[in-house]
């Protein structure tokens, strides 16, 4: 429970010192796997929290047709898929950082973003339509601040300089489009062979 706390106190000094603090996690054990769980399943649950409990200044979303389990996993499926097209192209870039390593990244800069969209979704039950400028631009904080940090972070475990990163991270957007692809091309044409063979089997059996 000690380390646990320390390396919570520890998650503080990687946000606002993330060079240092990413190197300190990557190379000498300072990142808590259990920590990057917990902040993940924070945010998943955070997603759901502001699908439904956004004030009705900023909240567009239909909440009759909401459905609580794929809000969670749509809200972290973003953060998983650019893991594995960051993973896919560190052979290409010679990348020195792991799976894990990029996931510890994305959890650690997820932290100030999942403070800023609590301070969100609580205000924006109480601020006129007015005011909810000053909470959109708090939302921007922390975007921005997430985007610099996994900029920062991913500089640090695959050993990069800044203009290799960013070739990088938009090799792992392209990445990323075709994974989604060939996912939807494949469940495609599964879902095609087993209303073939369904249908086979349906005729089969009338005859």
């Amino acid at each position: 429970m000690k380390k646990f706390l320390k390396d919570f106190k520890y998650l503080t000094h990687v946000i606002f010192h993330p060079f240092d603090g990413f190197y300190e996690v990557r190379f000498r054990g300072m990142g808590n796997y259990a920590l990057v769980a917990i902040i993940f399943l924070l945010s998943g649950l955070l997603n759901v929290i502001a699908y439904q409990y956004t004030g009705f200044i900023m909240n567009n979303n239909p909440l009759y047709g909401m459905n609580s389990v794929t809000t969670f996993i749509f809200g972290l499926f973003p953060y998983l898929l650019f893991a594995i097209s960051n993973w896919s192209m560190t052979a290409i870039f010679e990348g020195s950082g792991k799976f894990l390593d990029i996931l510890t990244v994305l959890a650690y800069a997820l932290f100030p973003k999942l403070i800023t969209d609590l301070v969100v979704i609580i205000f924006s039950n109480v601020v006129t339509a007015e005011e909810a400028m000053i909470l959109t631009a708090v939302q921007m904080i922390g975007l921005v601040w997430f985007c610099f940090l996994v900029f920062s972070g991913l500089c640090v475990i695959h050993e990069y300089g800044a203009g290799r990163n960013l070739a990088m991270i938009v090799a792992t957007f392209v990445a990323a489009i075709v994974i989604i692809f060939l996912a939807t091309l494949y469940v495609t044409l599964v879902e095609k062979a087993l209303t073939f063979f369904t249908d086979f089997a349906t005729e089969f059996a009338r005859r």
